[in-house]
C-alpha cells in the first residue's frame, strides 16, 4: 500500500493543512478532520469503530454489517453505491479499497457535491483508497486512517493491541510441531493463499509451514501437486466450504495428511475475508485448532 504524509505533524496533534497519499497515488488535501465519513469498505468500518469514529461516520453500504451498531447508519448501496445518496450525506471523506471498489471510487471522484452557497464553488467528493494485502499493508492502513481522521494515539492503541496478539501467537507456536499448511480460497479452480497475502502472513505467523507455490497472492495447484506438498492441515471459510467433510472427503485433498486426519478448519467467512482489525482472531483460531489451545488464547485479547 502506497501512502505518505507532508506537513508539520506530532503524535497527538496534527497541524493543518496536511497532504496525504493514498493507495492510487491520489493526494488528499485536508484543512481540517473530516466530521462526516462513510466508507463503502467493510474491513475500513470496523477500522474506523475501533478508532473510536462512530459520531463522524454518516453512510455504510449494506455490507458494512459490523459492528452491530454498523446497521444503525445510513447506507449508500450494496453491489454498486448510490451516488445520490452519497451526495445527500455531504461527506467529507469517503473510504474504498481500491483494488475492490476501483470503478466505484472513479464514479465518486467525478462527482461534485453542490455549492454550500451561492458564493462558494461546486467543490469534487473526497476519497482515499487502501489496499491491503499483507499483514504489515494492514498496519499501515490502519496508521494512515489515524492520520487523515486526526486519530493518531488511538490509531497507534489499536496497532500495538494487535501486534500484541500477534506476538503472543508467534512465541507460543515456536514450542509446537512444524506443521505443513495451506489456505483454500476457491474450490474451482483451486485456489490457495500465497505469499503476499494477510492469509499467507498469518498461517507463518501461527507456526505453519505454507507450502502454497511461490510467485504471488493467489496460487493454483492441482490434485497431484497438493497430494505431493501433503499438508497437514486446510484452513478455509464457510464461503468455500460450508463444513470439513466438505474439504476432507474431497478426492483434491483426501489422499492428504489433513484429509486422512481431518484436519480442516471452516472459519467465519466475512472475519476470514476482511483485511481489518479482526485478522488477529483468524490467527489465533487457525493456531488453537492446530495446536488444541483454549483458555490462553482468551487471555491475550485483553
Amino acid at each position: 500500500m502506497a501512502s505518505g504524509i507532508a506537513g508539520a505533524i506530532s503524535f497527538n496533534r496534527i497541524i493543518y493543512p496536511i497532504k496525504t497519499k493514498d493507495a492510487s497515488e491520489d493526494i488528499l488535501e485536508q484543512k481540517q478532520p473530516p466530521a462526516r465519513i462513510i466508507s463503502i469498505d467493510p474491513a475500513v468500518t470496523e477500522i474506523l469503530f475501533n478508532l473510536n469514529l462512530k459520531d463522524r461516520i454518516v453512510g455504510l453500504t449494506e455490507n458494512c454489517n459490523y459492528p452491530d451498531d454498523a446497521k444503525n447508519i445510513a447506507k449508500v448501496g450494496k453491489g454498486s453505491v448510490d451516488i445520490n445518496k452519497v451526495v445527500e450525506l455531504k461527506p467529507d471523506l469517503i473510504f474504498v479499497n481500491f483494488e475492490a471498489q476501483k470503478h466505484d471510487m472513479e464514479r465518486l471522484r467525478r462527482t461534485m457535491l453542490p455549492p454550500a452557497s451561492e458564493e462558494a464553488q461546486p467543490a469534487p467528493l473526497q476519497v482515499f483508497a487502501v489496499d491491503p494485502h499483507s499483514l504489515k499493508d494492514i498496519y499501515n492502513t490502519i496508521s494512515v486512517i489515524g492520520t487523515v481522521t486526526n486519530k493518531e494515539h488511538s490509531a497507534y492503541s489499536l496497532l500495538q493491541k494487535m501486534k500484541r496478539r500477534v506476538e503472543w501467537v508467534e512465541a507460543r507456536a515456536k514450542k509446537e510441531k512444524k506443521l505443513k499448511a495451506l489456505v483454500l480460497l476457491k474450490k474451482r479452480p483451486l485456489t490457495f493463499a500465497g505469499q503476499g497475502s494477510y492469509l499467507y502472513d498469518l498461517s507463518e505467523k501461527a507456526g505453519f509451514n505454507n507450502v502454497a507455490p511461490r510467485g504471488g497472492m493467489y496460487q493454483k495447484m492441482r490434485r497431484e501437486e497438493i497430494e505431493k506438498t501433503d499438508p497437514d492441515i486446510i484452513i478455509t471459510s464457510l464461503d468455500v466450504a460450508k463444513n470439513p467433510k466438505n474439504i476432507y472427503n474431497d478426492r483434491n485433498f483426501r489422499k492428504t495428511s489433513a484429509g486422512k486426519n481431518k484436519k480442516v478448519v471452516c472459519m467465519d467467512s466475512e472475519i476470514f475475508s476482511r483485511p481489518g482489525p479482526r485478522v488477529t482472531q483468524v490467527l489465533e483460531e487457525m493456531a488453537a485448532f492446530a495446536y488444541g489451545w483454549g483458555r490462553e488464547i482468551e487471555q491475550t485479547k485483553d
